[in-house]
Protein backbone atom coordinates (compact mmCIF):
# COMPACT_ATOMS: atom_id res chain seq x y z
CA UNK A 1 0.00 0.00 0.00
CA UNK A 2 1.43 3.27 -0.88
CA UNK A 3 2.43 6.41 1.06
CA UNK A 4 -0.79 8.47 -1.02
CA UNK A 5 -3.37 5.55 0.26
CA UNK A 6 -2.37 6.17 3.49
CA UNK A 7 -2.81 10.02 3.88
CA UNK A 8 -6.18 9.90 1.75
CA UNK A 9 -7.20 7.21 4.30
CA UNK A 10 -7.43 4.12 2.23
CA UNK A 11 -4.81 2.20 4.82
CA UNK A 12 -5.34 -0.53 6.56
CA UNK A 13 -7.03 -0.36 9.88
CA UNK A 14 -4.22 -0.55 12.65
CA UNK A 15 -4.49 -3.10 15.51
CA UNK A 16 -4.37 -1.33 18.80
CA UNK A 17 -3.39 -4.38 21.06
CA UNK A 18 0.23 -3.90 18.55
CA UNK A 19 1.07 -0.61 20.75
CA UNK A 20 2.21 -0.73 24.49
CA UNK A 21 1.32 2.15 26.66
CA UNK A 22 4.75 4.01 28.29
CA UNK A 23 4.80 5.44 31.70
CA UNK A 24 6.32 9.06 30.69
CA UNK A 25 6.93 9.77 34.47
CA UNK A 26 10.12 7.97 34.32
CA UNK A 27 11.49 9.51 31.19
CA UNK A 28 10.37 12.96 32.78
CA UNK A 29 12.51 12.30 35.99
CA UNK A 30 15.73 11.20 34.12
CA UNK A 31 15.50 14.87 31.74
CA UNK A 32 15.11 16.69 34.52
CA UNK A 33 18.59 15.20 36.37
CA UNK A 34 19.82 14.88 33.51
CA UNK A 35 21.38 18.74 33.47
CA UNK A 36 24.78 18.61 33.44
CA UNK A 37 26.37 21.26 32.11
CA UNK A 38 24.72 25.01 32.67
CA UNK A 39 24.98 28.90 31.40
CA UNK A 40 26.21 30.93 34.20
CA UNK A 41 25.74 34.68 33.86
CA UNK A 42 28.43 36.80 35.28
CA UNK A 43 29.07 40.84 36.45
CA UNK A 44 32.72 41.74 36.57
CA UNK A 45 32.78 44.12 38.52
CA UNK A 46 36.71 43.33 39.27
CA UNK A 47 39.31 40.92 40.59
CA UNK A 48 36.84 39.72 42.63
CA UNK A 49 34.67 37.66 40.71
CA UNK A 50 37.40 35.71 38.44
CA UNK A 51 38.03 33.04 40.89
CA UNK A 52 34.29 32.00 40.88
CA UNK A 53 34.31 32.06 37.19
CA UNK A 54 37.31 29.78 37.11
CA UNK A 55 35.68 27.64 39.67
CA UNK A 56 32.48 27.52 36.87
CA UNK A 57 34.42 26.87 34.07
CA UNK A 58 36.51 23.71 35.98
CA UNK A 59 33.02 22.10 36.85
CA UNK A 60 32.36 22.30 33.46
CA UNK A 61 29.90 24.86 33.10
CA UNK A 62 29.81 27.94 30.43
CA UNK A 63 29.82 31.11 31.67
CA UNK A 64 28.38 34.46 29.78
CA UNK A 65 30.39 37.54 31.75
CA UNK A 66 29.19 41.01 31.35
CA UNK A 67 32.14 43.43 31.44
CA UNK A 68 30.48 46.36 31.11
CA UNK A 69 31.09 47.26 34.99
CA UNK A 70 34.81 47.44 34.46
CA UNK A 71 35.19 48.80 30.63
CA UNK A 72 35.79 51.98 32.32
CA UNK A 73 38.81 50.74 33.77
CA UNK A 74 41.39 49.70 31.06
CA UNK A 75 43.76 48.05 33.68
CA UNK A 76 41.50 46.20 35.54
CA UNK A 77 39.40 45.30 32.38
CA UNK A 78 43.12 43.69 31.16
CA UNK A 79 43.76 41.90 33.69
CA UNK A 80 40.50 40.18 33.98
CA UNK A 81 40.50 39.46 29.95
CA UNK A 82 44.07 38.28 30.22
CA UNK A 83 43.24 35.66 33.37
CA UNK A 84 39.76 34.19 31.32
CA UNK A 85 41.67 33.90 28.10
CA UNK A 86 44.67 31.85 30.41
CA UNK A 87 41.74 29.68 31.44
CA UNK A 88 40.00 28.84 28.80
CA UNK A 89 43.50 27.76 27.60
CA UNK A 90 44.52 25.89 30.61
CA UNK A 91 41.66 24.10 30.28
CA UNK A 92 41.46 23.63 26.61
CA UNK A 93 37.98 25.76 26.10
CA UNK A 94 37.37 28.73 24.25
CA UNK A 95 36.60 32.37 25.04
CA UNK A 96 35.00 34.54 22.45
CA UNK A 97 33.40 38.27 22.67
CA UNK A 98 30.10 38.95 22.51
CA UNK A 99 29.40 42.34 21.57
CA UNK A 100 31.26 44.77 23.65
CA UNK A 101 30.06 44.18 27.12
CA UNK A 102 30.18 39.89 27.64
CA UNK A 103 32.53 37.48 26.90
CA UNK A 104 31.36 34.25 26.66
CA UNK A 105 34.15 31.37 28.61
CA UNK A 106 33.76 28.08 27.75
CA UNK A 107 35.06 24.40 29.48
CA UNK A 108 37.08 21.34 27.93
CA UNK A 109 35.38 20.12 24.63
CA UNK A 110 33.62 23.12 24.31
CA UNK A 111 34.09 25.54 21.06
CA UNK A 112 32.30 28.47 19.80
CA UNK A 113 31.78 28.91 16.52
CA UNK A 114 32.34 32.49 14.95
CA UNK A 115 30.24 32.01 12.02
CA UNK A 116 26.61 33.45 11.97
CA UNK A 117 24.06 31.62 11.58
CA UNK A 118 21.96 32.88 8.54
CA UNK A 119 19.39 31.68 6.52
CA UNK A 120 20.24 30.28 2.94
CA UNK A 121 17.12 31.55 1.10
CA UNK A 122 18.23 35.44 -0.65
Amino acid sequence: MGIIDKILGKSEKLNIDEYEELDLSEYEAEISEAAGVYIRVAEVTGLNEVPEIKREIYDGNIVVADIAFIKHDKLTLDRVLKDLRQLAEDVKGDIVGLGEDYVIITPTGIKVDRNKIRSSSR
